[in-house]
């Protein structure tokens, strides 16, 4: 089986444009076998954990009519709810706990900005605990309780914790799962004729696991360069997140997150088939972080889920092309991260130009 290497991959530097969208949280201060001896009668189910859109919609207004000053948090908060995969309810509910959040204060100018940053914390640290501990702990059922659990930081608040969540949305809903084992059949996530450069397999937050994401460019510009449309990698379902990210849920359960965007020309709950314009990736800073992060670039942060979880791209076709992921987050090694042409039998490296034919 052949390997083919480019001159384009060698003149860019791997490590230089990676990233982290948000800062890595510190998961060895997470002992599970001390968490497992908590004393827990109820847990969260991690189907109200993760955030599913479709199947479980958040709109903040259903629950805080009463204080519409308040509902300035909700781009932020469905942004990163998308962007992490964390239930706007467990974000706000933690937020409360943690953060002394509540509806009945006053929204200043300030406090909307504060709690605004402090959303992206409490997302960010949810989602990187849950998915170290469902890697260090497979037979885990409590991920969902445990993350929340060490965000809280004293087991001892779980109680009130799940009080406030049942005081402001209720029992937790169960969520109708009609999920297939295997992705739909996918495209890239740009138009089909085209050739883009992807580069490494890494996670949703940039460090850790699962490897469920790779970032997209037709040809990777400094700030302010031309960029291109973003199209649907399959069909289903749109969550608009915010005005740089979004979201397409196929009925079986399985999605992809469009992120860095520009432009969205879809609507919410609008219905899409592959192929279908999405808008374009932003060619300017302040648009591709619309809520805050990082980004080296113009590009598409590009994500695989199910059911609300994200899911390692290992074997994952798009197009005639296999996804092989790597050891870790942007493997520059051609030896263990690559992606397999079945028309010719070619391990293609990344940061190499691959195409997108019609299938």
């Amino acid at each position: 089986m052949k390997i083919l290497i480019t001159p384009f991959a060698l003149l860019w530097s791997i490590q230089g444009l990676s990233h982290s969208l948000v800062s890595v949280s510190d998961t060895s201060r997470i002992d599970i076998d001390t968490l497992s001896q908590q004393n827990i009668t109820t847990s969260i189910p991690e189907d109200n954990f993760v955030y599913q859109p479709i199947r479980n919609p958040f709109i903040m207004a259903d629950y805080f009519s009463d204080y519409p000053t308040w509902l300035a948090l909700e781009e932020s908060l469905q942004h990163w709810s998308g962007a992490m995969g964390i239930d706007p309810r467990v974000l706000l509910t933690t937020l409360a706990i943690n953060h002394d959040w509540s509806p009945e204060d006053p929204a200043t100018e300030a406090s909307i900005q504060y709690y605004t940053e402090e959303l992206k914390l409490v997302a960010s640290h949810l989602s990187q605990y849950y998915y170290h501990i469902k890697e260090q702990s497979f037979s885990s059922d409590n991920a969902a309780t445990y993350a929340i659990m060490v965000e809280l930081n004293q087991p001892d608040l779980w109680p009130t914790w799940l009080d406030v969540y049942h005081r402001w949305f209720g029992e937790p809903k169960m969520v109708e799962r009609d999920s297939q084992s295997s992705p739909p059949n996918m495209q890239w996530p740009w138009r089909i004729g085209y050739r883009w450069v992807p580069n490494g397999p890494h996670s949703h937050t940039g460090s850790g696991f699962p490897l469920s994401s790779v970032d997209v460019s037709y040809d990777w510009p400094r700030w302010g360069g031309e960029t291109y449309s973003v199209t649907a990698a399959h069909e289903g379902y749109v969550s608009v997140f915010s005005r740089c990210q979004l979201r397409v849920t196929h009925p079986d359960g399985w999605a992809t997150n469009y992120y860095h965007m520009d432009g969205i020309e879809v609507q919410n709950r609008a219905w899409v088939e592959k192929n279908d314009r999405l808008g374009t990736y932003a060619t300017q800073r302040n648009e591709a972080l619309c809520q805050g992060g990082s980004s080296t670039g113009p590009h598409l942060h590009f994500s695989l889920l199910l059911d609300g979880r994200f899911q390692s791209l290992q074997n994952v076709w798009f197009g005639p092309y296999r996804v092989d992921v790597g050891r870790y987050s942007y493997d520059s090694s051609c030896q263990y991260s690559w992606m397999f042409d079945n028309r010719t039998n070619i391990k293609r490296c990344f940061w190499y130009r691959v195409d997108n034919p019609e299938s």
